[in-house]
């Protein structure tokens, strides 16, 4: 696959580690997992991947929700760029798009 390299989205990034912010004073001490759920909070990771990949990952019989399926492989990932700032935008590009290699036409 030739999947272009998006340019970082500061936006969705900031939004998210507001949401984590928000997460936290709502549900501090509970056991709950907080940075998956602010990284996937509203889709907006992935819908901001789907609108630049949409075309060629189709190509590769990926639907939204199988592209869904895959990118939650990388919520570590997605934690240490949008929240931890320990991933660079491009590394995590990297990893995102060789798990889809992986996984295209395949079973999952």
């Amino acid at each position: 696959m030739n999947l272009p390299l998006p340019p970082e989205p500061e936006d969705i990034k900031a939004f998210t580690k507001e949401v984590r912010g928000k997460f936290k004073e709502s549900w501090a001490g509970d056991d709950i997992d907080q940075d998956s759920l602010a990284v996937w909070y509203l889709n907006k990771i992935p819908s901001y991947l789907w609108k630049y990949w949409k075309s060629e990952l189709e190509r590769e019989g990926y639907t939204w929700q199988r592209f869904l399926k895959v990118i939650k492989l990388h919520t570590n990932d997605a934690v240490l760029w949008a929240l931890d700032d320990r991933l660079s935008w491009n590394t995590f590009i990297e990893n995102v798009a060789a798990t889809l290699e992986r996984y295209k036409r395949g079973k999952m």
